[in-house]
């Protein structure tokens, strides 16, 4: 059932890890394949990926994540590691119409308001759910679900 939509998944990657760590992402994204959810992008946990990086052009690398976004059915990203690319990539799936799951761990003041504000805003109508996790378990329930909820 979950292998039916593809999703794009987002995270920090240059901006580090202040908030949510590397490790807690990568179980993450290790939860979401365990629950059978097609990934177009999981490039983020790869050994080397900076580096990797380093050897696109800025073009290459947009041009790249822009048709992962393309081809995916939606969007989840976690958005507790302050990051402008992933900013980038959530306002582009919101303007593709597809539906964006972001996750946060802790304080939502820790967050951008401004993307927070996007899934009630009067200006925009948009598929975007903001939800706050504590614990891997808990953010992989609330991926379950969204996912579910787009069949």
């Amino acid at each position: 059932m979950m292998s039916e939509v593809v999703i794009f998944w987002g995270c920090s990657m240059r901006g580090g890890y202040p908030n949510v760590s590397q490790d807690e992402i990568r179980q993450i994204v290790a939860g979401m394949k365990k629950l059978g959810i097609r990934l177009a992008s999981e490039h983020q946990m790869a050994e080397g990926v900076l580096d990797q990086e380093d050897n696109l052009t800025a073009e290459e690398i947009h041009d790249r994540d822009y048709s992962w976004l393309l081809g995916s059915s939606a969007g989840i990203f976690e958005i507790s590691n302050p990051s402008l690319g992933v900013g980038g990539e959530i306002a582009d799936m919101l303007h593709l119409g597809k539906p964006v799951l972001c996750l946060y761990k802790g304080d939502e003041r820790n967050v951008s308001a401004y993307i927070r504000g996007k899934a009630s805003s009067r200006y925009l109508k948009s598929n975007l759910i903001c939800r706050r996790w504590e614990t891997v378990e808990q953010s992989l329930e609330i991926i379950r679900a969204f996912v579910e909820g787009l069949s």
